[in-house]
Parts: C-alpha cells; sequence; structure tokens
C-alpha cells in the first residue's frame, strides 16, 4: 500500500496520462482568462485539485485579482472562494507528501524525516504549508488592492484640482462679465442724465439768446429813447433787464461797441446752443455697447494746448508714470473728468487762469486737482441760468448736477473707477475739484 493510501485510507484511482494532460492544458490556458472571470477559474482550479490531485497554481494566480476586486472585507465571494481553493491546495499539498520515498517532491522531502530510514511524517508541516501558499495570493491582492486605492484618489484628487480650476475659470468669466454689465448700465444711466442736463441746458442759453438779441434790437435803433427800448427788454423778465442794464450801463444809448459784444454774445450761446444739441442727440442715438475710441492719458497736453489756443489761460503740471500702462477705463475717467473741469472753468471764469495738476502712477493711483477762481457775479449770473445748480449740489454731496457730463457725470466716472470726487468753493475765491482714482492696469 502506497503512502497516500495511508493518508487517505482509500486507494487512489489515477486518470490516464493523457485526460490529466489535457486538464492541465485546460487550466493553464485558462490562466489567461483571470482577469475576466476570476471567480471561475478560481473554483474550476480547485475543484480540478479535489478530484485529481492537481496543482492548484493556476487557482492560487486568480486567487490575487479575487482579492483584488473585493468590494470590502464584508465580500462573501473571496471568502467562499478562499475555502474551496484551500481545499484543493490541501489536497495537493497531502499529494505531495506522499512522494517523498521516491524524492519526486519537495514537499515530500520537507514533510518527512528520513533520518531512520524509512521516514517519520511531520503532521504540521502540511497544514503549514498550504497556509503559508495560501497567504501568498492573498497578501498579495491585498496590496494591489491598496495600490489601485492609492492610484484612485490620486486620479479623483486630479480631478477634483481640474474641477476646481475650471470652476474659478468659470468665476472669473462670470466676474468679468458681471463687471462689464454693471459698467455697461453705469454708462446708460449717465448717458440719461447727460441728456437730461443738456435739455435743462439748451433751455436757459435758448434764454440768453433771446436777451441778447433783444440788446441787439436796442443797438439797432438808437434814436428811440432809452424808455422804450427798457420796456421792450423788460417784457422778456427782469433776467433780461438786468442783462441789458450790464451791456449797455443805465441811462445810456446802445453804443456800436456793446451792439458787438452783444452780437459776439449770441454766436458764441448759439454755437454752444448747437453742440449741446448734437452732444445730446449722440447720446440719444449712440447704443450703450457702441465702441468709441478710448482717450489716452498721454493727450491731456493736447487737451491743454487746445484750451491755451482758445486764450484760456492755464498753468498745468501733468507728470504721470508709465502712462501707457493703464486700462481703457482708467483713461478714459482722466481724461473726461479733466476735460469737464477745463470747460466749466472756461464757462464760468472766462479770461482767468486756470491751475491743473495731474499726477501718478501705479503704485499711488491718479491725483486730479483743477481750481479757478470764482466771480461772484458771475455765480449769480450762473444761478439764474441754472448752471450753478453744480457748484450748489457739489459742496454737500460732491455730485451735483451741471451742463455737459457735469459735476454729477465726473463723479459718477470716479465712482465707477473706485475712486473719490469732491468740488466745491474753497473759501478763498475759487473753485476747486479733487479726484483721486486708484491705479487700474491694462491687459495683459
Amino acid at each position: 500500500m502506497s503512502h497516500e493510501e495511508v493518508l487517505t485510507g482509500r486507494p487512489m484511482r489515477a486518470l490516464p496520462g493523457l485526460g490529466l494532460i489535457g486538464l492541465a492544458l485546460v487550466l493553464l490556458a485558462a490562466l489567461f482568462a483571470r482577469h475576466r472571470w476570476p471567480v471561475a477559474v478560481t473554483v474550476v482550479s480547485s475543484v480540478a485539485g479535489l478530484l485529481t490531485g492537481l496543482d492548484t497554481t493556476v487557482g492560487l494566480v486568480a486567487m490575487t485579482t479575487v482579492v483584488r476586486r473585493a468590494a470590502s472585507v464584508r465580500d462573501p465571494a473571496p471568502w467562499v472562494v478562499g475555502l474551496v481553493l484551500g481545499a484543493g491546495t490541501w489536497r495537493a499539498i497531502g499529494r505531495d507528501t506522499v512522494q517523498a520515498v521516491t524524492g519526486n517532491s519537495v514537499v515530500g522531502i520537507l514533510a518527512f524525516d528520513q533520518s531512520n530510514g524509512v521516514g517519520t511524517l511531520h503532521g504540521s508541516t502540511a497544514p503549514a504549508l498550504t497556509l503559508l501558499v495560501m497567504a501568498l495570493p492573498v497578501v498579495t491582492g491585498l496590496l494591489l488592492r491598496a495600490r489601485d486605492g492609492e492610484r484612485s484618489a490620486r486620479q479623483r484628487a486630479r480631478a477634483a484640482a481640474a474641477a476646481s480650476a475650471q470652476a474659478a475659470r468659470t468665476a472669473q468669466e462670470q466676474a468679468r462679465v458681471s463687471t462689464h454689465l454693471a459698467e455697461r448700465v453705469d454708462l446708460q444711466e449717465e448717458r440719461e442724465r447727460v441728456a437730461r442736463e443738456v435739455h435743462d441746458g439748451l433751455g436757459h442759453r435758448l434764454s440768453l439768446l433771446a436777451l441778447h438779441a433783444a440788446v441787439l434790437e436796442a443797438a439797432a435803433q438808437p434814436s428811440e429813447p432809452q424808455e422804450e427800448a427798457d420796456g421792450q427788454v423788460g417784457a422778456g423778465g427782469s433776467q433780461e433787464a438786468d442783462v441789458l442794464a450790464r451791456a449797455v450801463g443805465p441811462d445810456q444809448d446802445v453804443p456800436t461797441d456793446h451792439a458787438r459784444e452783444a452780437a459776439r454774445l449770441v454766436r458764441e450761446e448759439a454755437e454752444t446752443a448747437m453742440r449741446d444739441l448734437r452732444s445730446l442727440l449722440t447720446v440719444l442715438r449712440e447704443p450703450v455697447g457702441a465702441a468709441e475710441p478710448a482717450p489716452r492719458l498721454a493727450d491731456l497736453a493736447g487737451m491743454v494746448d487746445d484750451v491755451l489756443a482758445a486764450r484760456q489761460p492755464v498753468t498745468s503740471s501733468i507728470f504721470l508714470d508709465r502712462a501707457d500702462q493703464a486700462d481703457d477705463v482708467l483713461s478714459r475717467a482722466v481724461y473726461r473728468i479733466v476735460q469737464e473741469c477745463l470747460t466749466n472753468a472756461r464757462r464760468h471764469a472766462p479770461g482767468r487762469t486756470v491751475r491743473l495738476r495731474v499726477e501718478g502712477g501705479p503704485t499711488t493711483g491718479i491725483d486730479i486737482t483743477c481750481s479757478n477762481p470764482v466771480d461772484v457775479g458771475a455765480q449769480a449770473v450762473g444761478e439764474a441760468a441754472g448752471e450753478a445748480e453744480a457748484v450748489g449740489g457739489a459742496r454737500g454731496t460732491g455730485a451735483g448736477a451741471g451742463s455737459g457730463t457735469g459735476l454729477r457725470g465726473m463723479a459718477k466716472r470716479a465712482e465707477i473707477c473706485g475712486g473719490t470726487f469732491q468740488a466745491g468753493p474753497d473759501g478763498q475765491g475759487s473753485f476747486v475739484v479733487r479726484s483721486h482714482l486708484p491705479w487700474r492696469p491694462a491687459p495683459t
């Protein structure tokens, strides 16, 4: 009786040699399908080991994939498959131990003590080898599972980082669009205010045209008594009488010089009214998103030269660091504020010296200071014409409603840039405009 018959208690029935070889080849081929059907390959190899005594090497390799793909520790599939594989492995190791006599089994050599020449079976060797062999695929599968988890975590982290970056880009784009829409709304509101202000200013200027026309009418009739001329002018109201009195003087005929002066005033007021009318039509017709060439900070010097060419005295100090690096919004705001300051000075203080100071750069922002003398009498005339409303409104709020874009328009431009704006008399006979605009770099 062989050693296997002694261990198992029953005679061994060996398969024919060709059938055993064929089964071994089938199991070897199944090894390549372990990634697709790991449980099936492991079970088939284990059952073959139980029935035929073949090695369960294919099942051990497939068991690695079973452990690797287990859903969790509570997943019953690895435990059930492991028990079947353990039984088949025990059967294969038991077969090898009985071949120690022939020297064909390494397991048998380890399992038997042949020092006495007969061979004594170590009872603990086969179970220990079975546990060791079963531990190899389990540990390998757990290591691969941990590596897969780490790789999956890195992929999720990269995906989360990409999603976060995309969300940041989307937020930036939405912020840019929101800023653009807010600027368009602000510009539309400013256009509407400009249209209302120009409309009101046209009424005042047309009344002044009628006033100066009355002076010309009086100059054309020098032979008539002054009382008749005064009566004609007085029919237009107390304002016309005051202007006529200032133009010709009390109890005097209208001389030719005064007539020429009145004609010049009529021409200037008519030209101003026409410019305001064209400005009003432009504001009303121009769409909100219409592109307009953005003034540059470098154009400020040219603006001052134009004012000097119009015989308006100006003392200017313009010092801007890296002016070409300012964005269009800042450049337009500075240009329009300075332009409106010079325009208001020319209207309210013609022939008087205007002091202009513009300085700044990327580190400090841009500061604008413009002052001009204010004549009390001229200011009273401006109030009568409705133009001094901007001066009075700016004393407390820094943003009144004047002619053109006026102080309110300048204040709105400063607000759009996140800056400050103040305007009003300084108590020493001058009207001062001060504005500070933070630096806005041009996009790169």
